[in-house]
């Protein structure tokens, strides 16, 4: 009999098939809360019977990475975005949007149910990936280390990488634009998602989206409608310099 973490990774893999649009939908977080998303029942990251296992979640980070990466990262260069060091009450939200259907993705349909993701297994992964603190600069390593280690250090090592724009200008748009609700650096909260260190592949989709009308959200609307090319490219710059 098939253990929790292949029978979670076989259900991913028959999800993944039937979705003719995995990527293009992309997972979890975005750019600010859409109109469905605010729908959603407020979520709390802590529950009077539920008592936090870290080992649990760790078992539901294995399916979890076959997408987000071993350590919640983001995987295929932003395609799936970063969740590691999010905020616990904000990942649990969406979540429990996914399984109400109140926020839609087609290729998170086969976990966020009751049978794969439970209300305790909500709180234990979103709590899990909040405290995950990436490496984002080399160590100092041991001359006499071999090339595969160091090699392994160097792989474990999240990096978003640069983007040619204007920092000081990106810094400028973001605190006009972004700032009120995603916090002065982009670390978000409870309510909006974390912007800065996130993939700018990932944003740069979303954010077309927002411009586009394929992806709705009150506090969104018309946001991007004064931003030229050259400014979204220095907000990247900006965001993407967050995490060094």
């Amino acid at each position: 009999m098939p253990n929790r973490s292949e029978k979670r990774l076989s259900d991913f893999k028959v999800g993944a098939y039937r979705s003719v649009s995995a990527i293009t939908l992309f997972l979890l977080i975005a750019v600010g809360s859409s109109a469905a998303e605010q729908k959603s029942p407020a979520a709390s990251a802590s529950s009077s019977t539920w008592k936090y296992d870290a080992g649990n979640a760790r078992d539901i980070l294995e399916t979890c990475a076959a997408c987000h990466g071993k350590s919640g990262e983001g995987g295929k260069q932003g395609a799936y975005p970063r969740l590691a060091g999010l905020n616990e009450v904000y990942l649990a939200r969406q979540l429990r949007a996914f399984k109400t259907r109140s926020r839609i993705n087609i290729p998170m349909y086969p976990y966020a149910t009751e049978r794969e993701l439970p209300p305790d297994d909500v709180l234990d992964i979103a709590r899990y990936l909040s405290q995950i603190e990436l490496t984002t600069q080399m160590p100092v390593l041991d001359p006499k280390m071999g090339a595969y280690e160091r090699l392994k250090i160097a792989q474990a090592v999240f990096n978003v990488p640069g983007v040619k724009g204007d920092i000081a200008q990106g810094a400028e748009i973001y605190q006009e634009e972004c700032g009120e609700c995603h916090g002065d650096e982009g670390w978000g909260d409870e309510d909006t998602p974390q912007l800065a260190g996130q993939h700018t592949y990932y944003l740069r989709v979303q954010i077309e989206k927002y411009r586009t009308g394929k992806r709705g959200s009150d506090d969104m609307d018309g946001l991007f409608d004064e931003l030229n090319a050259g400014d979204l490219e220095n907000l990247f710059a900006y965001l993407a310099s967050r995490d060094d």
